[in-house]
């Protein structure tokens, strides 16, 4: 749900409506430089962002910008090795993280495991509704050091 053109801007806009909310300069901020670059960002990471586009809200308000977002689901939170990240839900991806420096890599394996994931949920009868998966390791410059 980037923020980029008028139909993208117009479906966020009325997604959020539909939950209450407005498209405040702060939220739509905040959905925009999620969408920006990188896959994944903390709240220290976005507010940063947010100051170097001359936007300073303060903490409890980027909070609270990020719990109606997550909530109604316009933006994903996802906690690695206990450290909450957001991001903009474009498409379903994994990630590889680096236990040593940290770098977050984006991975899509998506169709590969489509057929073990229905194979999963028929062995177990179980309705599976979505899944997480992270990879946990060490990059090629973290691999080299080691």
């Amino acid at each position: 749900m980037i923020i980029t053109n008028k139909k993208t801007h117009d479906t966020t806009h009325k997604t959020i409506q539909l939950f209450g909310g407005r498209l405040t300069k702060i939220r739509k901020a905040v959905i925009s430089s999620l969408g920006e670059g990188c896959c994944l960002l903390t709240k220290e990471e976005l507010i940063k962002k947010l100051k170097n586009k001359k936007i300073n809200p303060d903490r409890s308000t980027i909070y609270r910008e990020l719990q109606f977002l997550t909530k109604n689901h316009i933006i994903l939170k996802n906690t690695i090795s206990g450290k909450d990240y957001y991001e903009i839900p474009k498409d379903h991806h994994h990630h590889l993280i680096c236990l040593k420096c940290s770098l977050i890599i984006k991975v899509d394996i998506t169709n590969h495991l489509k057929k073990q994931e229905k194979q999963i949920a028929k062995q177990n009868q179980f309705n599976i509704i979505n899944h997480s998966l992270e990879f946990y390791g060490y990059c090629h410059a973290c691999g080299q050091a080691r």
